[in-house]
């Protein structure tokens, strides 16, 4: 189970301290305690079965191994290893050097082909924009 018995006390402390004062001031002094109890019953209860749920979701009941054999074992352990620090270095110069075996020079912008600067429009070009996006 998740958790302690200190935690169904302290849940039910907890509501019977809210039943107290919520009762308090409408009952006398003997119904208050009474039911103050009764809620730290329910409290204590309520929070048992929480704790109780939570461990059977979070820690199922393994499944008993009636046959063990090779073919159950088959995938249990995954074995990762790492290439060697020289072999990944050595794919790492490759893509910087672009593949060709020569560093890449600095930074190169892209210079697309299809992009227009706004700071020249070309009037046709401007209108054939406009009808495409009002669909005349």
């Amino acid at each position: 189970m998740v958790g302690s018995w200190r935690l169904n006390v302290g849940f039910g402390g907890f509501g019977a301290l809210l039943t107290f004062m919520f009762s308090l001031s409408n009952n006398p002094l003997g119904t208050t305690f009474m039911r103050s109890l009764y809620a730290f019953i329910v409290f204590a209860a309520l929070a048992l079965v929480v704790r109780i749920v939570l461990g059977q979701i979070l820690n199922p009941a393994k499944k008993p191994d009636s046959i063990e054999s090779t073919e159950n074992e088959r995938g249990a352990v995954l074995d990762i290893t790492t290439p060697d620090d020289d072999s990944l270095s050595e794919m790492m110069k490759e893509q910087w050097a672009d593949g060709k075996g020569e560093p890449v020079k600095g930074f190169q912008p892209l210079t697309p082909k299809r992009l227009v600067s706004l700071d020249n429009p070309n009037p046709e070009e401007v209108v054939q924009a406009i009808r495409r996006l009002t669909d005349e």
